[in-house]
């Protein structure tokens, strides 16, 4: 609140601004200065705001200074400026504690970075212009600030409605803030007129508190008297506060619900079983009969067959179905009215029919589900079905699948190969291997009870030799299963291979070439067939034939070493 000497000084500023009009409308008055300083200045809390002190007229010289003035009159002086030609010279003289400090800018208006719930004081401005006279105004400063998020505490017992007087509903928090806020309840989205003054039908409490930081929060608690009808009703607090230019804005916590006793009034008795388009109901159907009262907590529930009036079953809870139904043997046998027929079918498949199903010659491909139906077919969809699993006890039977090598005819020594078996049995057989590595037996993709486990390594010789086993076993037996690789091609041939085949590409790169000459010397004697062997010079080695060389092949070799370098024209005289 606003001290009372703050308000009296408030209200006789514009009065001294008029007498200072007055005084200057009329020549010869002493008091010259006049000052243009607004009454009050609004601002929200954190944003910054400047004072403005205007001399109105011309001024060859004048003294301005701000005062703060406290709440028992004193002032306290912050800042000085003064006008010495064109240029307003001016500091800050006492800043009173405050960070940031107080600024005073160019055109000696008082500056405040940040606004502060400290800063809401009266400033005093005052002028001296010598001859001219003084003049002095005061500004309020009013700092607004937006308080946090609304907060409602819902009562989160049980209330009665039966209660005569008024209970506790929730409480209403609204912190930080500045001014007080407001706080207004809501029901069901409609505003709640409750007084401040205690009573049997409802009223709510209200208290403020000054923060630390002197900001301030509020608290109210609402009280009413409920009723039946506030079972479903939604309830919520509003907080309505103030902002600059008189606006303001709200903030609503969020909606609640109460939990309510309150006795029971109505009771509502119904059969929801399913039944025909005639009304009927098929025998063997399950029959639901609800019972459901409107108290709260919800009340026990006890059902009677009214011929004997025995007490069929209770139990606390907000409905409760009454079922029954007929169950059959394991065996298939049926009755009714007309004679049920019956179908055997396995996996969608149809068996055979009647209350039999003989089975022979029992493999594992016999077991599975299967499903005994009863049905009339002159009533639509009254039928019944039962089921039983069969299962076929025996060794495992094992499944290979072979893999071939890469390379035709034999594998390469350290080619990757997967090697894959698939078994099934009851017990569920085991899958192991004779070497490390094999993965753990999972559903094979076939279905129909297969276990698959696979193994992949890289052929050795070693491999070759002795194969991989892959072995499957139940507590009725076991089977194993040996993949042999063949012929392993080691890596050594690998390489004798390569050399063979570069040997090949030469050679028949010779022969390319030697068939090309020949062709450019087309028509010349001697070319192309063997010449006369002459005597080699002296200290020339005299080249020799096996018999297992072709002539052509040591003719061309003996042409490039003795031939045209030596005899000129003569060219190549063995080379073909």
């Amino acid at each position: 609140m606003e001290p009372r000497d703050g308000r009296a000084r408030a209200r006789r500023a514009p009065r001294l601004l008029v007498l200072a009009l007055l005084l200057g409308a009329h020549p010869g008055a002493q008091a010259e200065v006049r000052l243009s300083v607004p009454s009050l200045v609004e601002v929200m809390k954190g944003e910054p705001v400047a004072l403005n002190c205007t001399p109105l007229g011309t001024h060859d010289h004048f003294v301005l200074e701000w005062f703060l003035a406290d709440r028992s009159g004193v002032r306290h002086r912050l800042a000085s400026a003064e006008l010495q030609g064109s240029e307003l010279q001016g500091r800050v003289l006492d800043s009173r504690g405050r960070s940031p400090p107080y600024q005073l800018d160019s055109r000696g208006r008082l500056v405040l970075t940040e606004a502060q719930v400290g800063d809401e004081q009266n400033y005093v401005c005052v002028v001296r212009a010598g001859a001219a006279g003084t003049a002095e105004a005061t500004t309020r400063l009013q700092m607004f600030a937006k308080p946090e998020a609304t907060e409602v505490s819902p009562n989160r017992g049980i209330l009665s409605v039966v209660d005569d007087s008024a209970q506790e509903i929730a409480t209403c928090n609204s912190r930080n803030g500045n001014p007080a806020p407001q706080i207004t309840w809501y029901r069901n989205g409609q505003p709640l007129e409750v007084p401040l003054e205690v009573n049997t039908e409802g009223y709510m409490t209200i208290r403020t508190v000054r923060e630390a930081s002197g900001l301030q929060s509020l608290t109210s608690t609402l009280y009413l008297r409920l009723h039946k009808a506030d079972r479903d009703a939604s309830f919520h607090c509003s907080v309505r506060y103030h902002l600059p230019t008189g606006q303001h804005g709200r903030l609503d916590s969020p909606a609640f619900h109460l939990t309510l006793h309150y006795p029971t009034e109505r009771v509502q008795f119904w059969v929801g079983s399913p039944s025909t388009t005639e009304g009927w109901v098929r025998e063997g159907d399950s029959v639901q009969l609800f019972c459901r009262g409107d108290g709260s907590p919800s009340p026990e529930y006890t059902f009677f067959r009214l011929q004997t009036w025995t007490p069929l079953s209770s139990a606390p809870g907000r409905s409760f179905p009454y079922t029954w139904a007929t169950a059959q043997p394991v065996n298939c046998s049926v009755q009714g009215l007309p004679t049920p027929a019956l179908r055997w079918t396995k996996d969608s498949v149809p068996l055979g029919t009647g209350p039999t199903l003989s089975l022979s010659s029992i493999t594992f491909d016999a077991a599975g589900t299967y499903i005994c139906e009863a049905s009339m077919p002159t009533v639509p969809l009254l039928s019944r079905t039962q089921s039983f699993r069969l299962l076929v006890q025996g060794p495992p039977q094992l499944r290979a699948e072979e893999t071939q090598p890469k390379t035709e005819g034999s594998w390469m020594e350290g080619e990757e190969v997967r090697l894959v078996c698939s078994a099934r049995g009851y017990p569920e057989p085991k899958l192991s291997w004779s070497q490390l590595g094999g993965s753990p037996a999972e559903p094979a993709l076939q279905g129909q009870g297969w276990v698959s486990s696979s193994l992949t390594l890289k052929v050795t010789s070693a491999l070759s030799r002795d194969g991989v086993s892959c072995e499957a076993s139940n507590p009725h037996g076991k089977k194993q299963h040996v993949f042999h690789f063949g012929s392993v091609t080691p890596q050594t041939a690998q390489a004798g291979v390569a050399v063979m085949a570069v040997a090949v590409s030469v050679g028949l790169l010779l022969l390319v070439v030697a068939a090309f000459y020949c062709m450019r010397r087309k028509g010349r004697p001697g070319c192309c067939r063997r010449g006369e062997k002459g005597t080699p010079p002296a200290g020339e080695p005299e080249l020799s034939h096996s018999g297992s060389e072709r002539p052509e092949q040591t003719g061309l070799l003996m042409g490039g070493a003795s031939g045209g370098a030596r005899h000129g024209s003569g060219g190549f005289g063995d080379e073909c």
